[in-house]
Protein backbone atom coordinates (compact mmCIF):
# COMPACT_ATOMS: atom_id res chain seq x y z
CA UNK A 1 0.00 0.00 0.00
CA UNK A 2 2.89 2.33 0.71
CA UNK A 3 4.03 1.72 -2.89
CA UNK A 4 0.64 2.79 -4.24
CA UNK A 5 0.66 5.85 -2.04
CA UNK A 6 4.13 6.82 -3.27
CA UNK A 7 2.97 6.27 -6.88
CA UNK A 8 0.02 8.66 -6.43
CA UNK A 9 2.25 11.22 -4.74
CA UNK A 10 4.69 10.86 -7.65
CA UNK A 11 1.91 11.57 -10.14
CA UNK A 12 0.89 14.66 -8.18
CA UNK A 13 4.51 15.83 -8.12
CA UNK A 14 4.83 15.37 -11.88
CA UNK A 15 1.70 17.41 -12.57
CA UNK A 16 2.84 20.08 -10.11
CA UNK A 17 6.17 20.32 -11.91
CA UNK A 18 4.47 20.55 -15.28
CA UNK A 19 2.17 23.27 -13.96
CA UNK A 20 5.08 25.26 -12.58
CA UNK A 21 7.01 24.90 -15.83
CA UNK A 22 3.98 26.05 -17.82
CA UNK A 23 3.54 29.12 -15.64
CA UNK A 24 7.24 30.00 -15.83
CA UNK A 25 7.47 29.52 -19.60
CA UNK A 26 4.25 31.40 -20.42
CA UNK A 27 5.13 34.77 -22.01
CA UNK A 28 3.92 37.90 -20.27
CA UNK A 29 3.33 39.68 -23.58
CA UNK A 30 3.67 38.91 -27.26
CA UNK A 31 5.03 41.32 -29.82
CA UNK A 32 1.90 40.88 -31.93
CA UNK A 33 -0.94 43.23 -30.89
CA UNK A 34 -4.23 41.43 -31.50
CA UNK A 35 -6.33 44.44 -30.55
CA UNK A 36 -4.41 46.73 -32.90
CA UNK A 37 -4.73 44.13 -35.67
CA UNK A 38 -8.49 43.88 -35.12
CA UNK A 39 -8.75 47.68 -34.95
CA UNK A 40 -6.93 48.07 -38.26
CA UNK A 41 -9.09 45.38 -39.89
CA UNK A 42 -12.21 47.16 -38.64
CA UNK A 43 -10.94 50.48 -40.00
CA UNK A 44 -10.17 48.90 -43.36
CA UNK A 45 -13.62 47.33 -43.50
CA UNK A 46 -15.26 50.66 -42.69
CA UNK A 47 -13.12 52.45 -45.29
CA UNK A 48 -13.90 49.85 -47.93
CA UNK A 49 -17.59 50.07 -47.10
CA UNK A 50 -17.46 53.83 -47.71
CA UNK A 51 -15.31 53.37 -50.83
CA UNK A 52 -17.77 50.85 -52.24
CA UNK A 53 -20.64 53.21 -51.52
CA UNK A 54 -18.75 56.03 -53.28
CA UNK A 55 -17.90 53.70 -56.17
CA UNK A 56 -21.54 52.74 -56.58
CA UNK A 57 -22.56 56.41 -56.65
CA UNK A 58 -19.76 57.23 -59.12
CA UNK A 59 -20.80 54.39 -61.42
CA UNK A 60 -24.43 55.54 -61.32
CA UNK A 61 -23.40 59.13 -62.16
CA UNK A 62 -21.02 57.87 -64.84
CA UNK A 63 -23.81 55.84 -66.40
CA UNK A 64 -26.08 58.90 -66.42
CA UNK A 65 -23.36 61.05 -68.03
CA UNK A 66 -22.65 58.41 -70.67
CA UNK A 67 -26.36 58.23 -71.52
CA UNK A 68 -26.44 62.03 -71.67
CA UNK A 69 -23.41 61.97 -73.96
CA UNK A 70 -25.20 59.60 -76.32
CA UNK A 71 -28.21 61.93 -76.41
CA UNK A 72 -25.98 64.91 -77.21
CA UNK A 73 -24.25 62.99 -79.97
CA UNK A 74 -27.63 62.13 -81.46
CA UNK A 75 -28.63 65.81 -81.38
CA UNK A 76 -25.32 66.83 -82.95
CA UNK A 77 -25.83 64.23 -85.66
CA UNK A 78 -29.39 65.49 -86.30
CA UNK A 79 -28.24 69.11 -86.45
CA UNK A 80 -25.40 68.22 -88.78
CA UNK A 81 -27.86 66.55 -91.12
CA UNK A 82 -30.12 69.61 -90.99
CA UNK A 83 -27.20 71.96 -91.67
CA UNK A 84 -26.18 69.79 -94.60
CA UNK A 85 -29.77 69.94 -95.82
CA UNK A 86 -29.74 73.75 -95.46
CA UNK A 87 -26.50 73.97 -97.40
CA UNK A 88 -28.06 71.87 -100.11
CA UNK A 89 -31.15 74.09 -100.12
CA UNK A 90 -29.03 77.25 -100.29
CA UNK A 91 -27.07 75.75 -103.13
CA UNK A 92 -30.29 74.94 -104.97
CA UNK A 93 -31.60 78.46 -104.32
CA UNK A 94 -28.39 79.95 -105.63
CA UNK A 95 -28.84 77.94 -108.80
CA UNK A 96 -32.42 79.15 -109.09
CA UNK A 97 -31.37 82.74 -108.39
CA UNK A 98 -28.72 82.45 -111.06
CA UNK A 99 -31.31 81.04 -113.44
CA UNK A 100 -33.65 83.91 -112.59
CA UNK A 101 -30.82 86.32 -113.08
CA UNK A 102 -30.35 84.94 -116.58
CA UNK A 103 -34.05 85.48 -117.22
CA UNK A 104 -33.80 88.96 -115.80
CA UNK A 105 -30.86 89.69 -118.03
CA UNK A 106 -32.88 88.42 -121.01
CA UNK A 107 -35.80 90.60 -119.99
CA UNK A 108 -33.47 93.57 -119.67
CA UNK A 109 -32.22 92.94 -123.17
CA UNK A 110 -35.79 92.79 -124.39
CA UNK A 111 -36.57 95.98 -122.51
CA UNK A 112 -33.50 97.55 -123.99
CA UNK A 113 -34.68 96.52 -127.44
CA UNK A 114 -38.07 97.96 -126.75
CA UNK A 115 -36.45 101.11 -125.38
CA UNK A 116 -34.60 101.39 -128.63
CA UNK A 117 -37.89 101.07 -130.43
CA UNK A 118 -39.30 103.70 -128.10
CA UNK A 119 -36.39 105.99 -128.79
CA UNK A 120 -37.04 105.62 -132.48
CA UNK A 121 -40.63 106.49 -131.91
CA UNK A 122 -39.59 109.46 -129.78
CA UNK A 123 -37.41 110.63 -132.60
CA UNK A 124 -40.42 110.31 -134.81
CA UNK A 125 -42.44 112.37 -132.34
CA UNK A 126 -39.64 114.91 -132.20
CA UNK A 127 -39.56 115.02 -135.95
CA UNK A 128 -43.31 115.56 -135.99
CA UNK A 129 -42.80 118.51 -133.71
CA UNK A 130 -44.54 117.24 -130.60
CA UNK A 131 -42.08 119.08 -128.38
CA UNK A 132 -44.18 119.19 -125.29
CA UNK A 133 -44.48 115.39 -125.06
CA UNK A 134 -40.81 114.96 -125.89
CA UNK A 135 -39.70 117.30 -123.15
CA UNK A 136 -41.76 115.42 -120.59
CA UNK A 137 -40.24 112.14 -121.61
CA UNK A 138 -36.68 113.39 -121.75
CA UNK A 139 -36.94 114.93 -118.28
CA UNK A 140 -37.64 111.51 -116.67
CA UNK A 141 -35.04 110.54 -114.04
CA UNK A 142 -35.33 106.76 -114.50
CA UNK A 143 -37.40 104.20 -116.22
CA UNK A 144 -40.10 104.22 -113.52
CA UNK A 145 -40.28 107.97 -113.64
CA UNK A 146 -40.26 107.61 -117.34
CA UNK A 147 -43.29 105.30 -117.21
CA UNK A 148 -45.10 107.63 -114.83
CA UNK A 149 -44.46 110.56 -117.09
CA UNK A 150 -45.46 108.54 -120.06
CA UNK A 151 -48.86 108.08 -118.52
CA UNK A 152 -49.14 111.85 -118.58
CA UNK A 153 -48.42 111.94 -122.19
CA UNK A 154 -51.79 111.72 -123.73
CA UNK A 155 -50.53 112.43 -127.18
CA UNK A 156 -48.73 108.98 -127.52
CA UNK A 157 -50.42 106.53 -129.66
CA UNK A 158 -52.37 103.50 -128.46
CA UNK A 159 -49.61 101.18 -129.66
CA UNK A 160 -47.06 103.06 -127.57
CA UNK A 161 -49.24 102.78 -124.50
CA UNK A 162 -49.52 99.00 -124.90
CA UNK A 163 -45.78 98.68 -125.37
CA UNK A 164 -44.98 100.64 -122.21
CA UNK A 165 -47.62 98.77 -120.22
CA UNK A 166 -46.16 95.41 -121.26
CA UNK A 167 -42.69 96.50 -120.25
CA UNK A 168 -43.93 97.63 -116.84
CA UNK A 169 -45.69 94.32 -116.15
CA UNK A 170 -42.70 92.25 -117.19
CA UNK A 171 -40.39 94.30 -114.95
CA UNK A 172 -42.75 93.90 -112.00
CA UNK A 173 -42.99 90.13 -112.55
CA UNK A 174 -39.21 89.75 -112.80
CA UNK A 175 -38.75 91.92 -109.72
CA UNK A 176 -41.24 89.84 -107.69
CA UNK A 177 -39.57 86.58 -108.67
CA UNK A 178 -36.17 87.96 -107.80
CA UNK A 179 -37.35 89.29 -104.44
CA UNK A 180 -38.98 85.95 -103.58
CA UNK A 181 -35.79 84.05 -104.36
CA UNK A 182 -33.81 86.41 -102.18
CA UNK A 183 -36.30 86.03 -99.34
CA UNK A 184 -36.18 82.25 -99.58
CA UNK A 185 -32.42 82.29 -99.58
CA UNK A 186 -32.31 84.62 -96.60
CA UNK A 187 -34.75 82.41 -94.73
CA UNK A 188 -32.67 79.29 -95.37
CA UNK A 189 -29.49 81.14 -94.40
CA UNK A 190 -31.13 82.20 -91.13
CA UNK A 191 -32.20 78.62 -90.46
CA UNK A 192 -28.70 77.42 -91.17
CA UNK A 193 -27.26 80.03 -88.82
CA UNK A 194 -29.65 78.95 -86.07
CA UNK A 195 -28.73 75.30 -86.61
CA UNK A 196 -25.04 76.12 -86.46
CA UNK A 197 -25.52 78.06 -83.23
CA UNK A 198 -27.44 75.13 -81.69
CA UNK A 199 -24.77 72.72 -82.85
CA UNK A 200 -22.11 74.94 -81.31
CA UNK A 201 -23.95 74.94 -77.98
CA UNK A 202 -24.45 71.18 -78.03
CA UNK A 203 -20.81 70.66 -78.95
CA UNK A 204 -19.89 72.77 -75.94
CA UNK A 205 -22.19 70.68 -73.71
CA UNK A 206 -20.73 67.51 -75.15
CA UNK A 207 -17.19 68.71 -74.45
CA UNK A 208 -18.13 69.60 -70.86
CA UNK A 209 -19.84 66.23 -70.41
CA UNK A 210 -16.79 64.46 -71.83
CA UNK A 211 -14.65 66.26 -69.22
CA UNK A 212 -17.00 65.13 -66.45
CA UNK A 213 -16.92 61.54 -67.76
CA UNK A 214 -13.13 61.62 -67.82
CA UNK A 215 -13.08 62.90 -64.23
CA UNK A 216 -15.58 60.25 -63.11
CA UNK A 217 -13.53 57.53 -64.77
CA UNK A 218 -10.48 58.79 -62.92
CA UNK A 219 -12.39 58.83 -59.62
CA UNK A 220 -13.70 55.33 -60.29
CA UNK A 221 -10.21 54.02 -61.01
CA UNK A 222 -8.83 55.74 -57.90
CA UNK A 223 -11.61 54.31 -55.71
CA UNK A 224 -11.10 50.82 -57.15
CA UNK A 225 -7.38 51.13 -56.39
CA UNK A 226 -8.17 52.14 -52.79
CA UNK A 227 -10.48 49.14 -52.42
CA UNK A 228 -7.86 46.79 -53.90
CA UNK A 229 -5.16 48.23 -51.61
CA UNK A 230 -7.40 47.85 -48.55
CA UNK A 231 -8.32 44.29 -49.50
CA UNK A 232 -4.64 43.46 -49.91
CA UNK A 233 -3.90 45.04 -46.53
CA UNK A 234 -6.86 43.17 -45.03
CA UNK A 235 -5.47 39.84 -46.30
CA UNK A 236 -2.06 40.73 -44.88
CA UNK A 237 -3.60 41.48 -41.48
CA UNK A 238 -5.65 38.27 -41.59
CA UNK A 239 -2.55 36.31 -42.55
CA UNK A 240 -0.57 37.93 -39.74
CA UNK A 241 -3.36 37.15 -37.26
CA UNK A 242 -3.58 33.55 -38.47
CA UNK A 243 0.21 33.14 -38.15
CA UNK A 244 0.09 34.69 -34.69
CA UNK A 245 -2.79 32.46 -33.62
CA UNK A 246 -1.05 29.41 -34.99
CA UNK A 247 2.20 30.29 -33.22
CA UNK A 248 0.55 31.29 -29.96
CA UNK A 249 -1.70 28.24 -30.10
CA UNK A 250 1.28 25.89 -30.31
CA UNK A 251 2.93 27.82 -27.47
CA UNK A 252 -0.04 28.25 -25.15
CA UNK A 253 -2.41 25.40 -25.90
CA UNK A 254 -0.46 22.75 -24.06
CA UNK A 255 0.25 25.11 -21.18
CA UNK A 256 -3.40 26.05 -20.76
CA UNK A 257 -4.47 22.45 -21.18
CA UNK A 258 -1.96 21.41 -18.51
CA UNK A 259 -3.39 23.99 -16.11
CA UNK A 260 -6.96 22.84 -16.69
CA UNK A 261 -6.08 19.17 -16.55
CA UNK A 262 -4.22 19.76 -13.33
CA UNK A 263 -7.51 20.93 -11.84
CA UNK A 264 -9.16 17.80 -13.17
CA UNK A 265 -6.30 15.66 -11.83
CA UNK A 266 -6.84 17.22 -8.43
CA UNK A 267 -10.36 15.83 -8.52
CA UNK A 268 -9.00 12.39 -9.50
CA UNK A 269 -6.30 12.55 -6.82
CA UNK A 270 -8.92 13.39 -4.24
CA UNK A 271 -10.95 10.39 -5.28
CA UNK A 272 -7.83 8.19 -5.14
CA UNK A 273 -6.96 9.58 -1.71
CA UNK A 274 -10.45 8.70 -0.48
CA UNK A 275 -9.91 5.19 -1.81
CA UNK A 276 -6.53 4.93 -0.02
CA UNK A 277 -8.16 6.02 3.20
CA UNK A 278 -10.76 3.29 2.85
CA UNK A 279 -8.02 0.72 2.09
CA UNK A 280 -6.05 1.79 5.14
CA UNK A 281 -9.15 1.53 7.28
CA UNK A 282 -9.81 -1.99 5.99
CA UNK A 283 -6.18 -2.98 6.62
CA UNK A 284 -6.39 -1.72 10.20
CA UNK A 285 -9.54 -3.77 10.74
CA UNK A 286 -7.85 -6.85 9.22
CA UNK A 287 -4.80 -6.45 11.50
CA UNK A 288 -7.03 -6.25 14.55
CA UNK A 289 -8.74 -9.49 13.58
CA UNK A 290 -5.36 -11.12 13.05
CA UNK A 291 -4.12 -10.21 16.58
CA UNK A 292 -7.26 -11.58 18.11
CA UNK A 293 -6.79 -14.84 16.23
CA UNK A 294 -3.19 -15.29 17.53
CA UNK A 295 -4.42 -15.30 21.19
CA UNK A 296 -6.35 -18.51 20.47
CA UNK A 297 -3.62 -21.20 20.22
CA UNK A 298 -5.96 -24.12 19.50
CA UNK A 299 -7.20 -22.50 16.26
CA UNK A 300 -3.99 -20.71 15.39
CA UNK A 301 -3.22 -22.41 12.10
CA UNK A 302 -6.79 -22.54 10.89
CA UNK A 303 -7.50 -18.98 11.96
CA UNK A 304 -4.29 -17.70 10.48
CA UNK A 305 -5.06 -19.45 7.24
CA UNK A 306 -8.62 -18.17 7.26
CA UNK A 307 -7.67 -14.66 8.29
CA UNK A 308 -4.97 -14.60 5.65
CA UNK A 309 -7.50 -15.70 3.08
CA UNK A 310 -9.99 -13.10 4.33
CA UNK A 311 -7.33 -10.41 4.27
CA UNK A 312 -6.40 -11.28 0.73
CA UNK A 313 -10.03 -11.30 -0.33
CA UNK A 314 -10.68 -8.08 1.50
CA UNK A 315 -7.70 -6.38 -0.09
CA UNK A 316 -8.65 -7.66 -3.50
CA UNK A 317 -12.22 -6.45 -3.06
CA UNK A 318 -11.03 -3.05 -1.86
CA UNK A 319 -8.65 -2.76 -4.79
CA UNK A 320 -11.43 -3.70 -7.18
CA UNK A 321 -13.74 -1.18 -5.54
CA UNK A 322 -11.03 1.45 -5.81
CA UNK A 323 -10.54 0.76 -9.51
CA UNK A 324 -14.28 0.70 -10.10
CA UNK A 325 -14.75 4.06 -8.36
CA UNK A 326 -11.92 5.59 -10.38
CA UNK A 327 -13.35 4.40 -13.67
CA UNK A 328 -16.86 5.57 -12.77
CA UNK A 329 -15.98 8.98 -11.34
CA UNK A 330 -12.68 10.12 -12.88
CA UNK A 331 -14.42 11.85 -15.83
CA UNK A 332 -17.45 13.14 -13.89
CA UNK A 333 -16.17 16.62 -13.10
CA UNK A 334 -19.43 18.11 -11.80
CA UNK A 335 -22.01 16.18 -9.79
CA UNK A 336 -25.66 16.67 -10.65
CA UNK A 337 -28.46 16.70 -8.11
CA UNK A 338 -30.54 14.76 -10.60
CA UNK A 339 -33.02 17.58 -11.18
CA UNK A 340 -30.98 20.48 -12.62
CA UNK A 341 -28.87 20.84 -15.75
CA UNK A 342 -25.09 21.09 -15.29
CA UNK A 343 -23.26 24.12 -16.71
CA UNK A 344 -21.30 22.87 -19.77
CA UNK A 345 -18.05 24.68 -18.98
CA UNK A 346 -17.39 24.57 -15.20
CA UNK A 347 -15.72 27.70 -13.86
CA UNK A 348 -16.40 29.75 -17.01
CA UNK A 349 -19.73 31.56 -17.16
CA UNK A 350 -19.06 34.77 -19.10
CA UNK A 351 -21.27 35.01 -22.20
CA UNK A 352 -19.92 36.82 -25.26
CA UNK A 353 -23.04 35.98 -27.31
CA UNK A 354 -26.58 35.13 -26.26
CA UNK A 355 -29.30 33.11 -27.94
CA UNK A 356 -31.24 36.11 -29.29
CA UNK A 357 -28.22 38.09 -30.51
CA UNK A 358 -29.02 39.33 -34.05
CA UNK A 359 -26.48 38.17 -36.63
CA UNK A 360 -27.72 40.15 -39.65
CA UNK A 361 -30.16 37.60 -41.06
CA UNK A 362 -31.18 35.60 -37.99
CA UNK A 363 -30.59 35.11 -34.28
CA UNK A 364 -27.39 33.50 -33.01
CA UNK A 365 -29.45 30.58 -31.72
CA UNK A 366 -26.92 29.50 -29.06
CA UNK A 367 -24.65 30.67 -26.23
CA UNK A 368 -20.98 31.58 -26.70
CA UNK A 369 -19.01 31.12 -23.47
CA UNK A 370 -15.57 32.74 -23.36
CA UNK A 371 -13.02 34.50 -21.17
CA UNK A 372 -9.29 35.07 -21.12
CA UNK A 373 -8.39 31.61 -19.76
CA UNK A 374 -11.02 29.41 -21.38
CA UNK A 375 -8.80 27.74 -23.96
CA UNK A 376 -8.39 24.06 -23.01
CA UNK A 377 -11.07 24.28 -20.30
CA UNK A 378 -13.08 21.12 -19.67
CA UNK A 379 -16.45 20.72 -21.39
CA UNK A 380 -19.01 18.45 -19.71
CA UNK A 381 -22.37 17.01 -20.65
CA UNK A 382 -25.16 19.29 -19.47
CA UNK A 383 -27.47 16.30 -18.86
CA UNK A 384 -27.60 12.53 -19.08
CA UNK A 385 -27.79 11.15 -22.59
CA UNK A 386 -26.24 9.33 -25.54
CA UNK A 387 -23.51 10.75 -27.75
CA UNK A 388 -25.01 10.58 -31.25
CA UNK A 389 -22.32 12.40 -33.26
CA UNK A 390 -18.83 13.88 -32.98
CA UNK A 391 -16.27 15.50 -35.23
CA UNK A 392 -12.54 15.29 -34.54
CA UNK A 393 -11.03 16.15 -37.93
CA UNK A 394 -10.62 19.95 -37.71
CA UNK A 395 -7.01 21.10 -37.31
CA UNK A 396 -7.70 24.84 -37.71
CA UNK A 397 -7.54 25.56 -33.99
CA UNK A 398 -7.10 29.35 -34.05
CA UNK A 399 -9.14 32.55 -34.45
CA UNK A 400 -10.25 33.34 -37.99
CA UNK A 401 -12.52 35.83 -39.80
CA UNK A 402 -14.22 33.18 -41.94
CA UNK A 403 -15.24 29.55 -41.68
CA UNK A 404 -12.74 26.80 -42.48
CA UNK A 405 -15.77 24.63 -43.32
CA UNK A 406 -14.93 21.86 -40.86
CA UNK A 407 -17.86 20.26 -39.08
CA UNK A 408 -20.31 22.55 -40.89
CA UNK A 409 -18.72 25.51 -39.09
CA UNK A 410 -18.85 23.85 -35.64
CA UNK A 411 -15.29 22.54 -36.08
CA UNK A 412 -14.72 19.70 -33.62
CA UNK A 413 -17.97 19.05 -31.77
CA UNK A 414 -20.02 16.66 -29.63
CA UNK A 415 -23.78 16.11 -30.06
CA UNK A 416 -25.76 14.44 -27.25
CA UNK A 417 -29.35 13.11 -27.37
CA UNK A 418 -31.05 13.61 -23.99
CA UNK A 419 -34.35 12.00 -24.97
CA UNK A 420 -37.73 13.63 -25.40
CA UNK A 421 -36.50 15.36 -28.60
CA UNK A 422 -33.81 17.35 -26.75
CA UNK A 423 -30.28 17.51 -28.19
CA UNK A 424 -27.28 19.51 -27.01
CA UNK A 425 -24.32 20.56 -29.19
CA UNK A 426 -20.86 21.63 -28.00
CA UNK A 427 -18.83 23.31 -30.79
CA UNK A 428 -15.30 24.63 -31.58
CA UNK A 429 -13.55 22.06 -29.32
CA UNK A 430 -9.79 21.62 -29.54
CA UNK A 431 -10.14 17.98 -28.41
CA UNK A 432 -13.03 15.53 -28.18
CA UNK A 433 -12.94 12.67 -25.63
CA UNK A 434 -16.50 11.38 -26.10
CA UNK A 435 -17.35 8.80 -28.76
CA UNK A 436 -20.57 8.15 -30.72
CA UNK A 437 -22.83 5.68 -28.94
CA UNK A 438 -21.31 6.45 -25.53
CA UNK A 439 -23.68 6.89 -22.58
CA UNK A 440 -22.74 10.00 -20.62
CA UNK A 441 -23.90 11.44 -17.33
CA UNK A 442 -24.55 15.03 -16.41
CA UNK A 443 -21.19 16.66 -15.58
CA UNK A 444 -19.14 14.01 -17.42
CA UNK A 445 -16.10 15.20 -19.41
CA UNK A 446 -16.67 15.15 -23.19
CA UNK A 447 -13.97 17.49 -24.54
CA UNK A 448 -11.95 20.69 -24.20
CA UNK A 449 -12.60 24.29 -25.33
CA UNK A 450 -10.80 25.40 -28.51
CA UNK A 451 -11.24 27.61 -31.58
CA UNK A 452 -11.89 25.17 -34.44
CA UNK A 453 -14.44 25.75 -37.24
CA UNK A 454 -15.94 29.21 -37.77
CA UNK A 455 -14.49 30.78 -34.63
CA UNK A 456 -12.89 34.19 -34.13
CA UNK A 457 -11.22 33.03 -30.91
CA UNK A 458 -11.35 30.36 -28.20
CA UNK A 459 -14.91 29.84 -26.87
CA UNK A 460 -17.56 27.18 -26.37
CA UNK A 461 -20.59 27.22 -28.66
CA UNK A 462 -23.39 25.70 -26.51
CA UNK A 463 -26.58 24.96 -28.41
CA UNK A 464 -29.87 23.27 -27.42
CA UNK A 465 -32.51 21.90 -29.80
CA UNK A 466 -35.98 20.51 -29.28
CA UNK A 467 -37.22 18.36 -32.14
CA UNK A 468 -34.65 20.00 -34.40
CA UNK A 469 -35.58 23.59 -33.42
CA UNK A 470 -33.10 25.72 -31.46
CA UNK A 471 -34.17 27.20 -28.14
CA UNK A 472 -32.48 29.29 -25.47
CA UNK A 473 -30.20 27.06 -23.35
CA UNK A 474 -30.54 29.49 -20.40
CA UNK A 475 -34.17 28.37 -20.06
CA UNK A 476 -32.81 25.09 -18.62
CA UNK A 477 -31.09 26.97 -15.80
CA UNK A 478 -34.01 29.15 -14.58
Amino acid sequence: MAGKKRKIKGIVSIFSALLAAAVISMPNALAFDVKENSKQQQQLQEENSQYKSDLEQTEMTLQEKEEYSKELQKKISTLTQKIQSSNKKIKELNVEINEKQVLIDEKLEQIQDRLDILRKRLRAIYTAGDISSLEIILQAKDFSDYVDKMELVQSISEYDNKLISGLQKEMESISDEQNKLKEDKKKVENEKKSLEENKKKINSLSAENATVIKQLMSEKEETENHIAENETRQKELEKALAEYNSASASQNNQQQRTLNRQQQQDIIDKANQDTLNRINQNNNNSSSNKNSSNNNSSNKNNNNSENSSNKTNTNNNDDNNSNTNKNDNSDVLVKSDGTSYVWPCPGHTYLTSTFDEWRGVNNHGALDIADGSIYGAAVVACWNGTVIATNTTCTHDYGKSSSCGCGGGYGNYVMIDHGGGKVSIYGHLCEVVATPGQQVSAGQLIGYVGSTGYSTGPHLHFEMQLNGVRYDPLSEYN
